[in-house]
């Protein structure tokens, strides 16, 4: 049986997260962003993922150098390629260290 409180959390969460995701695009088309503003926010998805890997990357030697493969090969390969041989890196290296 499923909570109403619960259920209450879950819808509460999928709209905010919706709202989000619409309300941003909507908010940044009616506003003018200076050129500091717009290099900000062009600079943004890189720096959360930065943020989000570089933590995990630097827990373990094997990550660390997984990561540094893939920060060789990147620029030289498509995305998906990078990823995956980022992944193959992960575990091999786990294994191996």
């Amino acid at each position: 049986m499923l909570d109403g409180a619960v259920l209450a959390v879950i819808l509460a969460g999928a709209l905010a997260t919706w709202l989000t995701r619409v309300g941003g695009p909507w908010l940044i088309a009616r506003i003018r962003l200076g050129p500091a503003a717009s290099a900000a926010l062009e600079a943004t998805p890189g720096a959360v993922l930065v943020a989000l890997v570089a933590p995990a990357a630097l827990s373990r030697p094997s990550d660390a150098l997984a990561a540094a493969l893939v920060c060789l090969i990147a620029r030289r390969v498509p995305m998906a390629v990078a990823v995956a041989v980022g992944v193959a890196a992960v575990v091999v290296l786990r294994r191996v260290m």
